[in-house]
């Protein structure tokens, strides 16, 4: 079986249904209260507005800058955004680093052509299988380990 899944080329897409839950709740506020602001001429409902700008700027990124990984038969990484052909290297020679919280790795960083990446596989739907795709990989190389900060 895994050596099945080296042999095609697999495309993972981010698992974008919550974000977009969210940036329409805060767009949704937003417009709320700029129509507040607008209609009752109240400064505060306009100071309010800079909490859903916010938000809308944090989960309109991840829509914005769409990263897919493709995961090639001959053991390269793509890593690319909505258009264009992306950033490609050996899975090997690229990755360098892990980022590990409570023991368990909660990201992948790849150096490709001198840009860096940050691959999570538990943002990614099919997320379970990149992992074991990328793991393997550990054992070859000598990786530096980072403690995770982020929830």
């Amino acid at each position: 079986m895994k050596r099945k899944m080296m042999i095609d080329t697999i495309t993972f897409r981010p698992s974008l249904l919550s974000t977009i839950k969210f940036f329409l709740f805060f767009t949704c506020l937003l417009s709320l209260l700029l129509y507040f602001w607008s209609t009752l001429g109240s400064w505060v409902y306009l100071a309010l507005a800079v909490i859903p700008l916010l938000g809308i700027i944090a989960f309109g990124k991840p829509l914005i800058f769409l990263q897919q990984v493709v995961i090639g038969e001959d053991k390269t990484i793509t890593i690319r955004y909505w258009f264009g052909k992306g950033h490609t290297e050996k899975i090997l020679t690229a990755l360098y680093e892990i980022a590990v919280k409570d023991d368990e790795i909660r990201s992948y960083r790849f150096n490709i052509q001198g840009n860096l990446f940050q691959v999570s596989p538990c943002v990614y739907e099919r997320g379970e299988e990149l992992e074991t795709i990328l793991k393997p990989f550990l054992k070859e190389k000598q990786i530096s380990v980072k403690p995770a900060h982020f929830g």
